[in-house]
Order: structure tokens, then sequence, then C-alpha cells
């Protein structure tokens, strides 16, 4: 069993979480992995018939990977937090495309981006998420920010590419923690942002706040979203 006071991170195998698990509240838990043929086979043993399933509906290799990491990493994380072994972990795929954890108050969030997969679990909404830092198509920024917002890409401490990721990080990881993804227009997402401190809180009119941290993870963004307290 893991120590259950502070976060917990797993030195994966390629991609380390221990800076962002530093900085997220003490309610959340995180762990990362990242894909091999080797450790995959391990992990298809994990899945339950729903996940198999899903795998063989999908026609890209690509994608089958990123699904076996993604489980991969939240059935490890959940694991430890319910006293079991990974097979055993109760997830399903819910109505809304997000992951349950059916039968227990524990909620999940799954990211991937290349070979890497992050996993996010709490007792309260949170979301996770992980983007490669590489250049972007400027006009990304118009589907991101309302015109008033896209000012903020200019004020961050970072090049233009690498400031739209993060941005781009941010407000996907509270999309996936309202469980809404992008059916809610990111445009309504309002970031306030202190790179000094790696964290970032967003707005939504009428809703209550969402508070973010987030970290470079070996070429990567990687940014969670809980409540703000």
């Amino acid at each position: 069993m893991q120590d259950r006071s502070r976060p917990w991170f797993c030195v994966s195998h390629g991609m380390t979480v221990d800076t962002l698990a530093g900085k997220v509240p003490a309610s959340v838990f995180l762990t990362a992995v990242t894909y091999s043929e080797e450790r995959s086979r391990d992990w298809r043993g994990w899945l339950s018939e729903e996940e198999r399933s899903c795998i063989a509906s999908f026609g890209a290799e690509k994608r089958r990977r990123e699904f076996v990491a993604g489980r991969a990493a939240a059935r490890r994380l959940l694991a430890d937090r319910l006293d079991t072994q990974p097979e055993e972990v109760p997830l399903r795929r819910a109505k809304d495309d997000a992951v349950d954890v059916e039968g227990t108050d524990w909620q999940v969030s799954i990211a991937h981006s290349g070979p890497h997969a992050i996993a996010a679990c709490a007792r309260h909404r949170v979301g996770v998420d992980l983007e490669h830092i590489q250049p972007r198509d400027p006009d990304v920024a118009r589907f991101l920010f309302a015109p008033e917002d896209r000012v903020l890409v200019e004020e961050l401490p970072y090049d233009s590419s690498t400031a739209l990721i993060l941005c781009w990080a941010l407000k996907e990881a509270v999309l996936k923690a309202r469980r809404t993804g992008f059916r809610t227009s990111p445009k309504d997402i309002h970031l306030s942002v202190q790179p000094e401190k790696n964290k970032a809180v967003a707005a939504i009119e009428n809703e209550p706040q969402w508070g973010i941290s987030f970290e470079k993870l070996s070429g990567y963004w990687g940014t969670v979203a809980s409540p703000q307290r």
C-alpha cells in the first residue's frame, strides 16, 4: 500500500510525474506509463471484456496502443487506492464517454500523447491532460480563445507554440474534469495563469472556479484540474 497522506507518483519507464504530483492537491493521485510491446502484454491481461471489445473496434494500431496505455495507467493507479489487483479495478465506460470507477466514490481521468499516458484519480472531480510541445498552427487560438483572451499567449514567458499548447492543455484538463469535453466550447473558459508557481485558475460564467497545476514532463505539458478550494 502507498502512503495515502500525499499524492502518489509512479516512476514509469520513460516518463515520470513526480514534479507534477508535488504541485497537485493532496486529494489527487497521479501515475504515468510509457508504452512498449513487452509491457503491453501484461497490460492487456488487465482489461475487461468491455475494454477488449473497444480495442477491437479501433482501425488504427496507434489508437489501440493509446487505449491500452491509458487503461494500464488508470488500473495501476486505482489498484493501489482500492487495495486490489489492476485487473479487478471496476472501470466502466460512462454514457458521457468518460470512465467510471463503478461502485466506488473515486473519479478518474486519463490522457495520452505519443507513447505516454497519465491517469489522475480523486474522490472529487478531476481532469488530466498531456500535450506534446511542438509547433502548432497559430490559428488554433481562434478555436481556443474568445477574442479578448487571445493576448494570454503573448503574455506567457514561453515561445508562442509552447504557450499555446499550455493553454490548450489547461483548458482540456478542465473540460475533462467537467466531463463535457469539447461539447463545451473552450472559449467559455477564461484562464488566469501564474507561470512562476505552475498554477492556473479557470473560470466559467456562473460556475465555481477550477484550480489547475501544470508541469513540463519530458517535452510534454502535463496538466491536472480539480475544483478550486
